[in-house]
């Protein structure tokens, strides 16, 4: 009996649809089991409390343009650099569930499905990129190629580390713009529907956040440099800078407020950057409508491209022009007294290399899609219409490019683990047809061994297996690491005594605290992980690093007004506690013992978050 052949997923292209929906149910269904259970008791990580406070704020009628808050480092308070865009489609989510299931509920229900509907565009992209991948010069492609990304979209949870449920932070959707604006630019054609995809969704992904510029910026130089060389595709970048320009003035206006509408940052759309993308956009726009066609041959591929250099030179005028303090980068205008005991440590932003020292089981997890994905590049390369494929060299160039970032910032890895799936399929398909020529087999069957070989998964565990080996039998031995402990001062429950502590006031802390002093209670909170908040971290720092017997942690701390003081045992081996004397308020806090006279504990014993009660001043006779 004859074995079908491997369905072609792809064709007629609402497949894809299906196929990446059915890849979101399977995954959503999986993570809400495992995860489901931890919304209750936490609120997730820093970035994702503090989502919460801001979607809460609009929620019970704070204003759109309102991004202002008093709450964190107060008098002073800060002005809040994240899209607005965001918090509103999360508050749209909760105004729809709460009529059905009420307020708490609502927002129960919002945090886990909210980060679920992202994974839909992000399959649907790759799997549109696999597709693309699998075509040849003459027209045929490796039928099973989808499918494979389909398995392993299905299978590879390390992908989702920023989908899972309670991640409203902005990772999962600015990855997702990131990835339909690669799938848009690698389609071929004369449809506009490709390079519209891609202009839109750069221009929504930069209004989320600038983390993905530079591969945004790779993508559009990528649709630009095929116009340079081929004039046919005028109409396909016409479009795309149309596209970036109009969808980027309008996610501008619309998220910024009117007051704000010319002041320049660098770590967010503000005036300079939305200057300089319209400007890029129109710029190539221009270029692609009126380069004369009377050029031939290479003349006509260098009137285009000094077109274009002279156009990305206006928009990199206008966005240095406005704010030449850019030049240094998204953290240009950070105090650098916070980046010694704060920024300096943050663990997402550690280099690959770092991480592989603390928690090799991560690290290598992290790095098994994109190596196989070199070895995919390597055997799709083999051929050379297949080097020739505009798709295949933005493909590569982008893997190499997220490998780059990855490798100098762990929260990177995530972009080049996705973009390597369809490199993987591609490749595994192609192999597998070429095993069932050679050897007269069936197809589908060679594609399922091979899908069930790239598994990412297995290439992951293999590498750990085969690191602890060599490390066995090697001279040098590692080193045993106790346990940690678990860490329960990031709970919700923990807060609840600050929470009844009395009248709301503020609260010094350790850094990470503050989203959740906000999120959980009605307190204020000196310091919080944001680079906008130096002067909270440097107050809140001088206190926790004060001498507590002489009275000088005191004083500062009434000087600022501090009304509680948290305190996490577990936290006592932390980064930011290096360069604190002995002596500090901090190091006696960690010790729990000899507590200073003036603070008074409210929680009760033996618990995870211990809460102070600054006492009031005894009058001086």
């Amino acid at each position: 009996m004859m074995l079908p052949e491997p369905p072609d997923l792809g064709r007629p292209r609402w497949w894809l649809v299906l196929t990446a929906l059915f890849v979101t149910l399977v995954v959503g269904l999986v993570l809400s089991l495992r995860d489901a259970s931890d919304l209750s008791r936490a609120l997730g990580d820093t970035d994702d409390a503090m989502r919460l406070v801001l979607v809460r704020g609009l929620l019970h009628g704070q204003g759109w343009w309102d991004q202002h808050l008093m709450r964190l480092q107060p008098p002073m308070g800060v002005y809040m650099h994240w899209s607005r865009l965001l918090d509103g489609g999360i508050a749209a989510l909760d105004w729809v569930f709460t009529p059905f299931v009420g307020g708490p509920r609502a927002e129960w229900l919002t945090r886990l499905i909210w980060p679920l509907l992202w994974i839909f565009p992000a399959a649907l992209a790759m799997l549109s990129l696999a597709d693309r991948l699998s075509e040849r010069a003459n027209g045929e492609k490796s039928g099973g190629a989808v499918l494979i990304a389909t398995f392993l979209l299905a299978t590879n949870y390390i992908l989702y580390l920023q989908f899972h449920p309670g991640r409203v932070d902005h990772h999962d959707v600015q990855m997702s713009f990131c990835f339909l604006a690669l799938a848009g630019a690698a389609q071929r054609g004369p449809s506009a529907r490709g390079p519209l995809l891609a202009g839109v969704a750069t221009a929504l992904g930069l209004a989320v956040g600038l983390e993905a510029l530079v591969f945004e910026a790779a993508i559009g130089g990528a649709i630009a440099l095929r116009f340079v060389f081929d004039a046919r595709d005028a109409r396909r970048l016409r479009v795309y800078g149309l596209a970036l320009a109009i969808t980027t003035l309008l996610a501008f206006c619309i998220q910024t407020p009117p007051w704000r509408w010319i002041t320049a940052a660098c770590d967010a759309l503000a005036f300079n950057s939305t200057a300089a993308i319209v400007v890029a956009g129109l710029a190539v726009a221009a270029v692609a409508q009126f380069t004369p066609t009377r050029f031939t041959g290479a003349r006509s591929s260098l009137v285009r491209f000094i077109g274009l250099a002279i156009g990305a030179a206006v928009a990199a005028g206008a966005y240095v022009g406005l704010d030449p303090h850019c030049l240094k980068g998204p953290f240009a205008d950070v105090d650098p007294a916070i980046k010694v005991f704060w920024l300096s440590h943050v663990q997402e932003m550690r280099p690959w290399p770092a991480a592989l020292k603390q928690k090799p089981e991560d690290a290598i997890g992290l790095a098994a899609a994109p190596v196989m994905g070199l070895i995919g590049l390597l055997w799709l390369g083999r051929r050379r219409e297949t080097r020739q494929a505009s798709a295949f060299r933005l493909t590569a160039g982008l893997l190499f490019l997220t490998m780059a970032a990855g490798f100098s910032g762990v929260r990177m890895c995530g972009y080049a683990d996705w973009i390597a799936i369809p490199v993987i399929a591609a490749a595994a398909a192609d192999a597998a047809e070429t095993v069932a020529r050679r050897h007269r087999r069936e197809s589908l069957i060679t594609v399922i061994i091979a899908g069930l070989l790239v598994t990412p998964v297995s290439a992951a565990a293999g590498a750990l297996w085969l690191t602890n080996t060599v490390a066995k039998f090697s001279r040098v031995k590692p080193k045993p690491q106790a346990a940690k402990p678990a860490d329960h001062c990031f709970q919700t429950a923990p807060y609840r005594t600050l929470a009844g502590a009395g009248p709301p006031g503020l609260v010094l802390s350790e850094v990470d605290f503050g989203p959740f002093i906000l999120a959980n209670t009605q307190d204020s909170a000196l310091a919080a992980p944001y680079h906008r908040m130096s002067w909270g971290m440097i107050a809140a720092r001088g206190v926790l690093s004060a001498n507590a017997a002489d009275g000088t942690a005191e004083a500062k701390a009434r000087a600022l007004g501090v009304r509680y003081v948290l305190e996490c045992n577990n936290h006592r081996r932390h980064a930011d506690r290096d360069g604190m004397a002995a002596t500090s308020l901090q190091k006696r806090l960690d010790e729990d013992k000899d507590q200073p006279d003036w603070l008074e504990r409210v929680n009760p014993p033996h618990s995870n978050l211990e809460v102070f009660r600054v006492k009031p001043a005894t009058p001086k006779p």
